[in-house]
């Protein structure tokens, strides 16, 4: 098995990665239309990939295309129709693609018009039995008691989401964290620090080609403890329970040059690839 201090990308990692970044989504959508009873809110199928369709209020971040052209075609028409569907919802429509896609994808995108607005990395790391993870710093305690980070999880969460350098609707973190609770997929974790909340995360378990994967995921420290190694405790505390539970890999996403990006390089993942967002404009 590969060192996580070596990631070399080959076509069937970027189709875990992009499977379980897939499946991911697919469940998000899954898991609000349990917690709304929204029956109109969900994912479309489309060229290897998935389309989350869910309310405008959320955004891209439960309204956009992964996974486009792994391993399928896709043809103009095809975006086309998902087009309408997102401007119906007054939204652009907002794809993101992995370098390994195939190239007809890169085609639609010229004769569709898109262009690129945005950059996301795509971490992984290698799990083995020999894997030694950091202990936290002095002062910082992991919590994995379900029935102790669960009643607290929305609350804190949202408030670790609260302070950031482009803020997010309140609706939205609330959202996207109560579907963390609600999944079933899901492991939650928090931090402390010298007992009080400092942090939380979660951690699904994802099946691939590849093997059993650990995608984390809504980490977020409370704006009083930051810069104090509360995000990499997370991380290193997600990623043995990932090897615990049997995962062969762990992957995370992150903005470029963000202060997730940094820990999670601090952490041992390597940048598997780069993904681009195309954008088209929705029709007038």
């Amino acid at each position: 098995m590969p060192s996580h201090s070596m990631l070399l990308t080959s076509p069937e990692l970027a189709q875990a990665l992009e499977h379980a970044e897939a499946t991911h989504l697919s469940r998000q959508v899954a898991t609000y239309v349990q917690l709304s009873g929204r029956d109109e809110c969900r994912i479309i199928a489309i060229a290897g990939g998935v389309a989350a369709v869910t309310d405008a209020a959320y955004g891209r971040k439960l309204n956009h295309v992964t996974g486009l052209g792994m391993g399928a075609q896709l043809n103009s028409k095809e975006l086309a129709e998902l087009e309408r569907t997102y401007s119906t919802l007054g939204l652009e429509t907002q794809v993101d693609i992995c370098p390994h896609a195939h190239n007809s994808v890169l085609a639609a995108m010229a004769e569709r018009n898109y262009h690129v607005n945005a950059y996301s990395n795509t971490y992984a790391r290698y799990l083995s039995p020999a894997d030694v993870f950091a202990a936290p710093r002095d002062g910082i305690e992991i919590v994995t008691d379900r029935a102790i980070v669960e009643p607290i999880f929305v609350e804190q969460s949202m408030a670790g989401f609260s302070v950031q350098a482009v803020s997010r609707p309140v609706i939205l973190l609330e959202t996207l964290a109560r579907i963390a609770v609600l999944r079933t997929d899901t492991r939650l974790f928090a931090a402390t620090y010298d007992g009080i909340v400092a942090g939380t995360a979660a951690m699904s378990l994802i099946e691939t080609g590849a093997g059993l994967v650990a995608h984390l995921y809504i980490a977020s420290t409370l704006p009083a403890h930051r810069g104090r190694g509360v995000q990499l405790a997370l991380l290193n505390a997600r990623l043995a329970a990932a090897r615990g539970a049997g995962c062969v890999l762990a992957c995370v996403t992150a903005r470029p040059a963000n202060t997730s990006a940094r820990n999670t390089e601090r952490a041992g993942f390597g940048l598997a690839y780069t993904k681009s967002t195309f954008v088209r404009q929705r029709d007038a």
